[in-house]
């Protein structure tokens, strides 16, 4: 049986969504926000993982309001934070934090989606090789 959202969760995804320019999609199992096509945070039943500035999150791992996002036992994923919540201040918190990584996403600073290289075809490798 699946679990109910708490209304903590309720409360904090509006407020994402109510921010400007946001969109949703569902990933990892939670609710993804974007803005500007890139990702700044998402949610679970009782927590919050987003990507902070650099200070906000160094701050917010300091005072142990929230610990690396990690993928599996040991793996970060990259620099993503995942802040616990519950009730209102919790709440309240999550949605500071969040309004923090919208700034961040929202940024022209900020370098975005990663661009890949095109993969290389066998004739382009070839071009590239030397000539014995």
């Amino acid at each position: 049986m699946a679990r109910t959202r708490n209304d903590s969760y309720d409360v904090v995804e509006a407020a994402i969504q109510a921010m400007p320019s946001v969109s949703t999609k569902r990933m990892f199992g939670a609710e993804a926000f974007f803005t500007s096509g890139r990702m700044f945070a998402f949610l679970f039943e009782d927590a919050i993982v987003l990507k902070l500035p650099e200070s906000d999150r160094q701050d917010a791992l300091d005072t142990r309001l929230a610990r690396p996002f990690l993928t599996s036992e040991r793996a970060p994923f990259g620099r993503w934070v995942e802040a616990p919540f519950k009730g209102s201040e919790g709440a309240s918190r999550a949605i500071r934090l969040a309004a923090a990584a919208h700034a961040l996403a929202q940024s022209p600073l900020h370098d975005g989606p990663r661009k890949r290289r095109p993969a290389l075809t066998r004739r382009a490798i070839a071009r590239r090789s030397p000539q014995s």
